[in-house]
């Protein structure tokens, strides 16, 4: 992947943690990618070059606890996430208040809890089926708890009708693999598990969206099995949201309809801020 957009992968140490990150350092404003529960830098293979094309700086990483970054056994709580997060940006000295933060799922709860805590960072926040604003007695979905068992998984096979579960997209062999290989590394399992169960004992962003000061954009694919879009509620009451549903879409445009979700970031992140 680092040579199909021109790069060689980085590592960065921030606070002990060994991170794995790629900087497009393209000219113009920086924007974060954040992978969801189990994801990388891979993640987001279809979208890296083209959003930096858009004379956008492209950051993303692979979160503590996933890819090939350190995955010590800690609590990955929302709230280590998020100062993490500040962190990592100011030791790329990314103190612009022109960053956007783009995430998906566990991600975009991240996101949100950055752009909540520090507004002055945050110029545009891209959310995509978050997590964090559901209400406590959700449990779970099946597509859910199937995703979950590739922990369980004894071979890449196993793990591909885990990953099945995400979406309606078949998955291919080799991301299958690429995904068992990661999950074998000592202490990737203790993480997933720990960063699940982080954003779901974590503080719901329901009652907290509206202190959001950066714009938001909402992108929900309609299909979505991991997420319901009928949990967009609290989003909907959100003066300063734009919301984007995708027809025939699940939980992971950017990865089903990457050409499609590229143009509606670039165009939102590029859009004149309203004053």
């Amino acid at each position: 992947m680092a040579q199909s957009i021109g790069m060689d992968f980085q590592y960065l140490n921030v606070n002990n943690f060994q991170i794995r990150y790629l900087d497009t350092r393209s000219t113009g404003n920086p924007v974060l990618l954040v992978h969801g529960l189990g994801g990388s830098i891979e993640s987001w293979i279809n979208n890296i070059s083209k959003i930096s094309t858009e004379q956008l700086r492209v950051i993303v990483l692979d979160l503590p606890g996933f890819g090939f970054s350190s995955k010590p056994r800690i609590n990955y709580s929302i709230s280590f996430y998020t100062t993490f997060i500040a962190t990592f940006l100011n030791s790329l000295k990314v103190r612009s208040s022109s960053l956007s933060i783009v995430g998906c799922s566990l991600g975009g709860h991240i996101a949100a809890e950055v752009a909540l805590n520090h507004p002055n960072l945050v110029s545009k926040l891209v959310l995509i089926s978050p997590a964090g604003a559901l209400p406590i007695s959700f449990k779970g979905t099946p597509a859910l708890r199937s995703y979950v068992n590739v922990l369980k998984a004894k071979t890449s096979q196993e793990a591909r009708k885990a990953l099945s579960s995400i979406d309606d997209d078949p998955i291919d062999n080799t991301h299958a693999q690429e995904f068992y290989r990661k999950l074998l590394m000592p202490g990737a399992k203790e993480a997933f598990m720990s960063a699940l169960n982080g954003s779901t004992n974590a503080s719901r962003l329901s009652r907290r969206l509206h202190m959001i000061k950066a714009e938001t954009l909402l992108i929900w694919g309609k299909n979505d099995r991991i997420i319901p879009v009928r949990f967009i509620e609290p989003f909907v009451k959100m003066e300063n949201c734009r919301i984007i549903l995708l027809e025939k879409c699940g939980h992971v445009p950017f990865i089903s309809r990457p050409a499609l979700f590229n143009k509606i970031v670039t165009d939102f992140i590029k859009e004149r801020k309203k004053n």
